[in-house]
């Protein structure tokens, strides 16, 4: 767990960081960036994979990029989150606050639309929902936009791993995919999906 180059065990590269800065922390980088240019890098790094492991510290956490389950976070998010709603949460239960509940695997769940403002309001939330601090992270680091422009989906897979699956959008008016995000309409920007 610990480690001996004096660097965060999560202090790992990923090809859609080569243009950032490496002097300085990951959180930072990541922070300093665009988001969606980051999800767009992420997303054409892996094309054709389902799944991607982003963070080797924390195997029991996957990016989901699996077409159906882009186009079921699509639908579900067009049917129920309001305009500042940038998550979307696999719930054990449906009724009460959303801190007095957990996680749950996405088959029967209640999902549940949530506004974070702030990767600390998402910490908090996360952490309420039952993640491990250690999770929690690697979801802030490895989830570009995630409480902020970008709409995540968030759920447990039947093994009990953490899947975060970013919510794009189809432009009715044309086949180009773009980003869903919560702020205008003009911040949206179209991933390069060649």
């Amino acid at each position: 767990m610990g480690s001996t180059d004096d660097q965060s065990d999560c202090a790992y590269s990923h090809p859609w960081q080569s243009e950032l800065d490496e002097d300085l922390l990951p959180a930072t980088r990541i922070a300093m960036s665009d988001p969606l240019s980051q999800l767009n890098a992420l997303i054409n790094s892996h094309q054709g994979q389902d799944e991607v492991t982003p963070d080797a510290s924390q195997p029991g956490f996957r990016i989901s990029l699996n077409p159906h389950n882009l186009e079921l976070w699509r639908l579900e998010h067009r049917q129920i989150a309001g305009k500042g709603a940038n998550l979307l949460l696999a719930c054990l239960s449906s009724t009460g606050p959303l801190e007095d509940t957990s996680l749950g695997w996405v088959v029967g769940a209640a999902i549940r639309p949530a506004s974070v403002n702030s990767q600390e309001d998402c910490k908090v939330l996360l952490h309420a929902l039952g993640l491990s601090s250690d999770l929690i992270n690697s979801v802030l680091l490895n989830c570009p936009g995630i409480a902020g422009k970008v709409a995540w989906a968030l759920y447990l897979e039947r093994h009990g791993h953490l899947v975060a699956t970013p919510v794009l959008d189809q432009d009715p008016d044309s086949n180009d995919i773009k980003l869903q995000v919560t702020a205008r309409t003009d911040d949206m920007k179209q991933l390069n999906r060649e």
